[in-house]
């Protein structure tokens, strides 16, 4: 295209047609926002873009005078034009060529609409516009101004910076509920935050707090070691003042101990272990400050122990603690009482149902209320009538309310109490949504709803494997949640732990045991009378062996009874021991003196899918029973007989030994420890006696504690001993 026409031979005037030069796009602010003017650039005329306009240039110069007009390019001014229209976030406006951006659209215009524009057209940005489009890349930091209200909760207030320049808070928190990418400093440009990981965390305990109307923060105490560690983590967030109360209790939660050192006296002193002391100090720290918490020790450190201890240091009149557990730990709970801490006035609260109402409504005269979880969702209603008697409610097994929509779940957290411990080895059985059941009963709202946990934990770890998340999730219970193993702790244990566990005869049981003692009690009578008491002596081991036998369980007497669990106490216990071990991978040893019951529990553990193997007397290849046990990850437990296995074997896999029934020999009983616990076992060793509560067995335990050289006696081991045994001793048997 020419730049000049001939001059019109009638005129002196000459007539230039100008090319379009450059779409020229003009950026200034507009109150928060911003304005386009959009022109097309036809040296010197400016015309605005796609418009009918038709302006011409007067000029002149020494040949004469000139007129410019635009020779218009239509076809890209429409194009221009098309492109704009169609580009978010500009915004039309009623004249063709002008395009606003509003405030909330300017990021996303300087950063995907605006390099764009410089590319196609010719762009100007005035100075005051140009704060507006700036974008860097830096750090968000924070610094917190921390106070302990003293009443559970904290306030905080938190200083914002980037690059160096403080950062209004109301912009960090919009930017943080809304999730941008982005916040914006003072002169308005804007800082793409680095460290998003870091300020998302924060971002999400701010949305736990409570924001008061000065725009500073309150938040429960529970969630302060949370927010330490989050802050211990990180670079760019730290606390800038903490008050004393609140750097005494974050030194506190991190050591899990109380502020103030924890006195025991004597009888409790000699007898708790180190790291027992520790978890009472644990105990005493979530008193203090009224925080819930597990005590998830390790099958066989002493649970029960540190939980007695910390009753009996924290006793108050008039003001009992309810312990809650299953039904086969009730007899448990009352003899560890009884023996540890004698001075501790308890209550065994089962039988019928007006009994136990009988009984609930004398709590307030004990200090030591105990019940099961089986009757507690049947009495709810009675103890929740108490008000808020109950200082304290401690679940022993607390994976029994691992499911939050049971009835025994729902029950427990309506019992009203002041502090809430649980007790369990295995807080994870199946997924971290027991974890929350746990502690919705501990501290309800700590790791927020149903609903909020699944979304903000439960499916990131179970089924996206997000070991972030899990590491979150650890951050926040650790400081509530004291776990010790036997390995970590085997400095401070014996190298053998025995203890007796009573177990209490099923209904079908009691009305067998009762049946016979009766008749073998006259039986035996009538042969003291008839021979002499040692001539009778075959009468008493027989009629003793019937009753132990009936304790095992009743079919071992009537083969016509159902060889099931529901009809042994013993057997019933043994199934859940068995399975924690399982759960907590433990292997055992378990033996009985009648291989009938072996029988019994073998096809108990067969319906219940628990690996086992076996020696007894007609076990043919025992080599391969004990290499099976020591290798196959699968067989959890190792049945044997007193004769068979009692002795020559080495079994040091097993770190857990049942005495399914006991043996009036104490010797006996040491030669089956001993399978487990010899040279070569690197672990404690944890030696379970099973014991019928009310039975001979338990008589028998009691005598022998009196008179150690009794049982030799009966059992023929010791011949010179026999008369240790008086009728009088055998009389106490039978009664």
């Amino acid at each position: 295209m020419s730049n000049s026409l001939p001059p019109k031979k009638r005129s002196r005037e000459r007539i230039f047609e100008k090319p379009l030069e450059a779409v020229k796009v003009l950026i200034r602010p507009d109150g928060k926002g911003l304005l386009l003017e959009v022109f097309a650039d036809y040296d010197p005329i400016q015309i605005p873009l796609a418009s009918e306009e038709a302006p011409e240039i007067q000029g002149s110069d020494e040949v004469g005078e000139l007129k410019y007009i635009a020779g218009r390019e239509m076809d890209i001014e429409e194009n221009a034009r098309v492109f704009l229209f169609n580009s978010f976030p500009l915004v039309p406006t009623k004249d063709a060529h002008i395009f606003r951006v509003h405030d909330d659209d300017l990021y996303l215009f300087a950063k995907d609409i605006l390099p764009e524009l410089e590319y196609r057209f010719s762009v100007t940005i005035s100075s005051e516009a140009e704060a507006r489009l700036t974008i860097r890349r830096g750090s968000l930091s924070s610094m917190l101004n921390v106070r302990e209200t003293g009443s559970g909760w904290f306030d905080f207030s938190i200083d914002w910076q980037a690059k160096n320049a403080k950062i209004n808070p109301e912009e960090v928190r919009e930017a943080l509920e809304s999730g941008r990418p982005y916040i914006r400093d003072a002169s308005g440009a804007f800082v793409e935050v680095a460290n998003t990981d870091e300020v998302e965390q924060l971002a999400y305990f701010l949305s736990q707090a409570e924001r008061q109307e000065d725009g500073t923060y309150r938040s429960k105490l529970y969630s302060a070691p949370e927010l330490a560690a989050m802050l211990e983590r990180t670079e760019s967030q730290r606390f800038a003042k903490t008050d004393e109360l609140f750097e005494a209790f974050l030194d506190a939660a991190k050591a899990g101990k109380p502020i103030r050192p924890v006195e025991f006296p004597a009888h409790l002193d000699t007898v708790l272990r180190p790291y027992q002391k520790q978890g009472v100090a644990w105990l005493m720290f979530l008193r203090e400050h009224g925080f819930g918490g597990i005590l998830a020790d390790d099958m066989g450190l002493g649970k029960t122990l540190q939980i007695l201890a910390f009753l009996s240091l924290t006793r108050e009149p008039k003001k009992p603690v309810i312990v809650i557990c299953p039904k086969t730990l009730l007899i448990t709970w009352a003899d560890e009482a009884a023996r540890f801490t004698p001075e501790l006035k308890k209550l065994v609260i089962d039988g019928t149902q007006d009994e136990r109402r009988a009984l609930i409504k004398k709590a307030s005269d004990y200090d030591l209320i105990i019940t099961s979880y089986s009757t507690i969702q049947r009495d709810i209603k009675s103890y929740i009538k108490l008000g808020s008697l109950f200082r304290a409610c401690i679940l022993d097994e607390a994976q029994f309310v691992k499911n939050p929509s049971t009835a025994t779940a729902k029950a427990v957290k309506l019992l009203p109490t002041e502090l809430r411990i649980a007790l369990t080895g295995t807080p994870l059985e199946n997924g971290v949504h027991e974890l929350w059941s746990i502690f919705d009963f501990l501290m309800p709202g700590f790791l927020g709803d149903r609903r909020f946990f699944r979304g903000r934990y439960e499916r990131p770890i179970m089924e996206r494997r997000d070991s972030e998340v899990l590491d979150r999730l650890r951050i926040k219970v650790r400081p509530f949640m004291l776990r010790r193993t036997k390995e970590s702790e085997l400095q401070d244990l014996p190298p053998k732990i025995e203890e007796i566990y009573h177990c209490s005869l099923t209904p079908e049981q009691l009305v067998v045991y009762a049946r016979t003692l009766e008749k073998v009690r006259e039986d035996v009578t009538r042969a003291v009378e008839e021979k002499g008491f040692n001539r009778a002596r075959i009468e008493i081991l027989t009629a003793l062996m019937k009753l132990r036998r009936i304790c095992d369980h009743p079919a071992l007497v009537d083969p016509r009874l159902p060889r099931s669990e529901e009809l042994s106490g013993k057997l019933d216990y043994s199934l859940e021991l068995v399975r924690q071990a399982k759960e907590s991978g433990h292997k055992l040893l378990l033996f009985s003196q009648f291989t009938t019951m072996l029988d019994i529990i073998r096809e108990t553990f067969d319906k219940h899918g628990i690996g086992h193997c076996t020696i007894e007397g007609r076990t043919r290849d025992r080599e391969a029973e004990i290499k099976r046990f020591c290798n196959d990850s699968s067989v959890t437990v190792f049945l044997l007989s007193l004769r068979a296995g009692g002795t020559g074997l080495t079994l040091t896999e097993a770190d857990m030994v049942i005495l399914f029934d006991p043996w009036w020999n104490p010797m006996v009983e040491r030669q089956a420890m001993d399978r487990a616990h010899r040279i070569g076992q690197s672990k404690t060793v944890n030696v379970y006696k099973l014991v019928t509560k009310g039975t001979v067995e338990e008589k028998v335990v009691a005598l022998q504690e009196r008179k150690s050289q009794l049982f030799d006696a009966l059992m023929q081991e010791n011949p010179d001993l026999a008369e240790a045994l008086t009728w009088e001793d055998v009389k106490t048997l039978f009664e």
